[in-house]
């Protein structure tokens, strides 16, 4: 099966014991039935065994989740989309096993020394380095995926690349990302703002690679207008590369002017749509933003739920991250990923759901759960945005 991480767990037993009062039901009256005593009066005798129940706080929840999705081992076997993935969940001290030999590799430093993957094809182009697209779940899936995601982690601008016997820099995939992106021709740049903004500002202007004359808010504009329920994943994506690029346009001192007043407007309006269809549970709707989803399957239950949660825990504010329906999430992902325990789990669903939990226990300041997994996040102090408060 494609999309699978069939890969080996040691098990986290978490059991969550919930006890209820049950009133005595009242029955119709039977005439030959005997009189039913009282209850006493007295005091209620305790019972001295307890049952074990789950650790408390949010805090101890995601560092089990995160020390359990940690111990699912990446393979050099594994396809590179699953293993771009597990670095963009768990950070570059994510490691390969070589299933022959037992040993272990930093999963970036393989990458970037040239090793083998399945689906991994970096291009070289007269603009730089380019990343294969597909096969689907094997390669790249989105434009400007890998690079962006490897931001996420603040992958340095002259981080080395073997390719084909050369050497190049991370720099080289900014600048093919900058020079492919068109806004006259259908393409997916949620990523490319993420790429261009963070290397290149939020303010640049250049003429791309077929003679089109851009500013990064021609970018942002096309992003803005594109549909977010029609998207891939739900949209989650798109939403987050616009608050990703909104913190760094912010907090580079420019102020959120014109087509930037558009981004915590967008924000709160998908905010609320999150929050309107929050199941019972916790989780967010298997439908995402087309309304409302309560759908049984774990892995989708999974993957709606993580990603939604990865976008709210960058977009929101400090103040929003601390209240009960965020807290609530939180627990229910965690809840679902220990459920599946040693069983296949997506991988681009477990690892940007297990992002989110890291951003969100990073912006809350939950030390003890993050481990040697720290995101970098665009905004130092953690934002306010003026339209969801």
């Amino acid at each position: 099966m494609n999309r699978r991480c069939w890969s080996g767990v040691v098990l986290v037993g978490l059991a969550a014991c919930w006890f209820t009062s049950c009133a005595p039901t009242q029955r119709p009256a039977s005439r030959s039935a005997p009189a039913v005593a009282s209850l006493p009066t007295g005091p209620v005798e305790e019972l001295k065994i307890r049952p074990k129940q789950m650790p408390p706080g949010i805090s101890t929840r995601l560092q089990t989740v995160v020390e359990h999705v940690r111990q699912r081992d990446l393979l050099t076997t594994n396809a590179f989309w699953t293993i771009f993935h597990g670095i963009l969940g768990l950070g570059p001290s994510v490691t390969l096993r070589d299933p022959e030999t037992g040993k272990l590799v930093p999963a970036l430093d393989y990458i970037c020394g040239g090793g083998e993957l399945r689906g991994l094809r970096f291009l070289p182009t007269k603009h730089g380095l380019d990343v294969q697209m597909g096969p689907l779940s094997v390669g790249q899936g989105h434009q400007d995926q890998f690079v962006a995601e490897m931001i996420q982690w603040d992958i340095a601008p002259d981080r080395r690349f073997l390719v084909q016997g050369q050497q190049y820099t991370f720099m080289d995939f900014v600048r093919q990302s900058q020079m492919q992106a068109r806004t006259r021709a259908k393409q997916e740049l949620s990523w490319t703002l993420i790429v261009v903004g963070q290397h290149l500002g939020t303010d640049c202007r250049w003429t791309n690679g077929t003679g089109e004359a851009l500013t990064f808010e021609d970018l942002l504009r096309y992003e803005l207008d594109a549909s977010v329920e029609d998207a891939p994943c739900g949209g989650t994506h798109r939403l987050f590369g616009q608050a990703w690029a909104y913190y760094l346009h912010t907090g580079r001192g420019h102020p959120a002017t014109g087509v930037w007043r558009e981004v915590p407007e967008k924000t709160a309006k998908y905010r609320d749509l999150a929050r309107k269809w929050q199941n019972a549970d916790g989780s967010f709707s298997t439908q995402f933003f087309r309304g409302p989803g309560n759908a049984p399957d774990k892995q989708l239950r999974i993957n709606s739920t993580g990603h939604i949660f990865e976008w709210l825990a960058l977009a929101l504010s400090d103040r929003e991250l601390q209240e009960t329906w965020l807290e609530e999430a939180a627990n229910a992902l965690c809840l679902m990923i220990l459920d599946l325990k040693d069983g296949p789990i997506d991988g681009g669903s477990l690892y940007h759901a297990v992002h989110g939990l890291l951003i969100y226990a990073a912006r809350r300041g939950d030390v003890d759960a993050l481990g040697p997994s720290k995101p970098y996040l665009p905004f130092a102090p953690p934002p306010v945005l003026h339209k969801s408060e």
